[in-house]
């Protein structure tokens, strides 16, 4: 037996790594049962760790109990194991490196552009350059930074690495990530650092209405390359005075969501000096995948029913574009990015598209443009975000990437007199390295399509933050992380990417516990910090980590968040009660009814069911259920934690709801409805007693019949319809649902030629928007059944249906790759499920029969 797949603190060989005693983990192959492991671990040679024979199946979150590390310690790790039978497996290897740990390891100085920002006018990119000497051998080169803007580093002309648009999202008033690159190969004797940067997230247009300056206005860069000679001698070439500075180059603007305008003439003089500057916040490691560039699309080129020219890539994306021309010295190509095509055929932005004022704007300007008063701003407005790129032709053959922009778009609206040749444009997906963990195949292709879609939507919404569209607003609200986590770590895996979003959600809380909205911030405080009590996004900081210490096994990130959790509850438990006693009189638990502030409620159901004020009226409903079940997820938490306090009252205020809710609504008259998410909710959410649970579950099937098996649920109940149908013994109805190709529907989506999920029902709003895609996590632990039910232990119960013929999924999860497929046979079921080894499962077959087993290939006729 030997050990594969190994991570530390889930990354592959992390380097500038940011936790000091890290955790290792890995999976197993070949032979049953792990029966011992030795952890053998080295820095610089010497044996700084060694665990000793440990009788022990684990294999996931070791800590490292080794000599203590510090700054910039390289570790080379190895494991090796012992079978069933006490055979010892080859070692295998590993390795991680640790970043700068203490802020005082900085002894570069920020430096900006030699120049005074001024208001309501943009800037070119920033070119740094510092040459210096090596005048020894170099054994190895590392180099730290980070920026206020997003930046790019080439030494002696090529790239350090392939992190794109980094450092990344933060909330920049607290948390600067940075990136440690490997540079050894690249040092030769005369040298050259090259630093490009933009405004970024920092000071560049961000959110619905593009705000800009959000966290300041002044750009800077923080780099320092350290080398180690041969000899083992160091030196330190940071960032400093020294560093020549100018913003004469090709990139005359550079926005995340408008564009760049990129003249292919011009190159960077450097004839300037940097500014030094300070900044208050010392940098820390992201401990995170990093945005790297992925899939790329070739174009082919359209002509709308006008005459327009439109390159279609044939996928929705986030992403760049790329291309190679040949044009006359100064002629101009212009491309706008698009989803969509309208109802005529034409290219279109309108789906995405806002107005904001040309010039900057304040908080009286917000709150006409929060409330659609557009008509009663003074000055010229101007569209947000542009999607645009304006290149001009140096006169020769000109090759283009973009860098520091990124665009949600599968269609580019063409306006050029120079040549093209549509086989030279290329579209990239952009988005965080994140390992694909799930597959699933049907007889259906239309599902199989829309389970590619979700992917692809997910993929397009995982630059460094999991954002609600690469559009529109692109932040990471908090509602659409919450519903769709099973689903997004079926499909990659996500540990890391979340750990570093929960930090965001942790650094943005509010005093009062409230969590804003959309994390990390990006400014509009008065609409993200009002909304962002709202049940079912607030929730995200209790139920993020809950699934993901059931999703991973890592009771630490309990641990990590118990403060902001419990600061939350409290923020609950401070502002629950009727907002009328009087009218709430007669209810006996009235105290525990939650409808206090500002709610968003289902959020875009069909249409026919769609609250038609949401967050301006009280939302009684939803809030109470919400209390309820946050609340009792809270109480396992902190008895997990041995917060038995706590516990007890978090089981108080959980009991509490569900009274008040069962009080309020679950009368006869008041489920009497086709509107599936009120009796979805309180089905899902454990809010009926089992008397009651029938007529609920009946009245949500006739529901769904009277509405010819159309899905109507919006954000909050969409990803728990087919497992609530399922558990009612109606996985006929889900399957139905699930399969049903008319609007509205998700499969109505993929009829209309739809590569990416939609944002609404009617493909009205966003087309790239993955929350309605919560309903593939159905697809991976019902259709196939695959559930993480314990460290090392599943349980595998998959549910035939529909007009499916066969089904398959794997799952690479923490503990291995565990598969499930089936395949009607005339009026049987064939299945079969393979255990990876060193884990048990239960097998639930369809119909009855059940068997505990352990690692191999089992086969079952039913």
């Amino acid at each position: 037996m030997r050990a594969v797949r190994l991570r530390t603190e889930y990354l592959h060989e992390p380097l500038g790594l940011g936790i000091a005693a890290p955790r290792l983990s890995w999976n197993t192959h070949d032979g049953i049962q792990q029966s011992a492991y030795r952890i053998v671990a080295r820095r610089a040679g010497d044996l700084v760790w060694d665990s000793g024979t440990v009788a022990s199946a684990r294999m996931t979150h070791i800590p490292y109990e080794g000599a203590v590390l510090g700054s910039r310690d390289r570790v080379d790790w190895s494991v090796v194991l012992w079978d069933e039978n006490g055979a010892a497996g080859p070692a295998a290897t590993s390795s991680f490196e640790l970043g700068l740990l203490d802020p005082a390891d900085w002894t570069a100085e920020w430096i900006t552009g030699d120049y005074e920002p001024e208001q309501n006018v943009r800037y070119p990119v920033d070119h740094f350059r510092r040459e210096f000497l090596a005048p020894l051998p170099v054994r190895h080169a590392r180099l730290y930074i980070t920026a206020a803007g997003v930046y790019e580093a080439t030494l002696n002309g090529r790239p350090v690495g392939d992190i794109r648009l980094a450092p990344g999202a933060t909330d920049y008033r607290r948390r600067f990530q940075y990136q440690t690159f490997d540079v050894t190969e690249l040092v030769g004797q005369r040298n050259a650092l090259e630093i490009q940067l933009a405004d970024g997230w920092y000071r560049g247009s961000v959110g619905a209405f593009g705000v800009t300056n959000v966290f300041g206005r002044q750009t800077k860069v923080l780099a320092q390359l350290e080398l180690t000679y041969q000899d083992g001698s160091t030196e330190s070439i940071g960032s400093d005075a020294r560093f020549r500075w100018s913003n004469d180059g090709p990139k005359r603007f550079a926005d995340l969501k408008d564009g760049e305008v990129h003249d292919a003439r011009r190159r960077a003089s450097h004839s300037g000096h940097a500014r030094v500057t300070t900044d208050p916040v010392v940098p820390t490691a992201s401990d995170n995948v990093a945005p790297t560039e992925h899939e790329r699309f070739q174009a082919r080129l359209l002509t709308t029913p006008s005459g327009q020219r439109v390159l279609d890539f044939g996928q929705n994306i986030a992403g760049f574009v790329a291309f190679t021309v040949s044009g006359s010295e100064g002629q101009q190509l212009t491309l706008r990015m698009g989803e969509i095509l309208d109802a005529a055929g034409e290219f279109t932005q309108r789906n995405f598209q806002l107005r904001k004022p040309v010039d900057e704007f304040g908080p009286d300007v917000e709150v006409l443009l929060m409330t659609g008063g557009e008509d009663q701003i003074e000055g010229e407005l101007q569209p947000t975000p542009r999607q645009e790129i304006v290149f001009t032709a140096s006169g020769g053959v000109d090759h283009y990437v973009t860098r520091f922009a990124v665009f949600g778009f599968r269609y580019a609206l063409v306006d050029t007199d120079i040549d093209i040749d549509p086989d030279a444009f290329e579209a990239i997906a952009v988005y965080s390295d994140m390992e694909q963990t799930g597959t699933f195949t049907c007889s259906n292709e239309g599902v199989n399509q829309f389970l590619e879609n979700t992917r692809r939507s997910m993929k397009g919404n995982a630059l460094d933050v999991p954002t609600d569209c690469p559009t529109r607003e692109r932040l990471g609200w908090t509602g659409d992380a919450q519903v769709f986590f099973d689903t997004a770590a079926y499909l990659m895996d996500v540990a890391a990417f979340f750990r570093k979003w929960l930090r965001d959600l942790s650094d943005g809380q509010l005093d009062d516990g409230k969590p804003p909205a959309v994390v990390p911030y990006n400014g509009v405080a008065m609409l993200y910090d009002s909304t962002g009590g709202s049940v079912g996004w607030a929730d995200a900081v209790v139920l993020v980590p809950y699934r993901y210490w059931k999703r991973y096994g890592d009771r630490s990130i309990l641990s990590d968040c118990y403060g902001a959790m419990r600061r939350y509850a409290m923020f609950m438990i401070a502002n629950v009660g009727p907002l009328d006693p009087e009218r709430a009189a007669d209810n006996p638990h009235a105290a525990y009814i939650y409808e206090k502030g500002v709610h968003l409620g289902e959020w875009l159901e069909a249409a026919e069911f769609r609250d038609p004020s949401p967050g301006l009226t009280p939302m009684p409903e939803e809030a109470t259920a919400y209390l309820h079940f946050s609340m009792r997820h809270l109480a396992e938490i902190a008895a997990e934690l041995d917060e038995t306090a706590d516990a007890k009252l978090f089981t108080e205020y959980a009991d509490g709801a569900r009274a008040a809710y069962r009080h309020l609504y679950l009368h006869a008259d008041t489920t009497d409805t086709d509107r599936q998410a009120k009796m979805v909710r309180p089905l899902a959410f454990g809010l009926v007693e089992d008397t009651e649970r029938r007529r609920l579950e009946e009245r949500l099937v006739r529901a769904v019949e009277n509405r010819s098996h159309h899905v109507n649920t919006g954000f909050l109940s969409t990803a728990f319809l087919l497992p609530t149908l399922t558990a009612a013994n109606r996985a006929d109805t889900a399957y139905r649902m699930l399969e049903n190709e008319d609007a509205p529907s998700w499969l109505a989506e993929v009829k209309a030629g739809a590569t990416t999920v939609w944002e609404d029902w009617e493909g009205a709003a966003s087309h790239n928007h993955y929350s309605p895609g919560a309903v593939c996590q159905w697809l991976f632990d019902t259709v196939a059944g695959i559930r993480v039910a314990a460290e090392r232990h599943f349980v595998i119960a998959p549910v035939p249906g529909g007009t499916l013929t066969h089904a398959q999924a794997s799952y690479t999860s923490v503990y291995g790759t565990v598969t499930s497929a089936w395949t009607r046979a005339g009026a049987g079921v064939a299945l079969t499920i393979t255990i990876p080894p060193n884990t048990t499962a239960d097998i639930r077959l369809p119909g009855g029969g059940a068997y505990a087993v352990g690692p191999g290939t089992h086969r079952y006729a039913v």
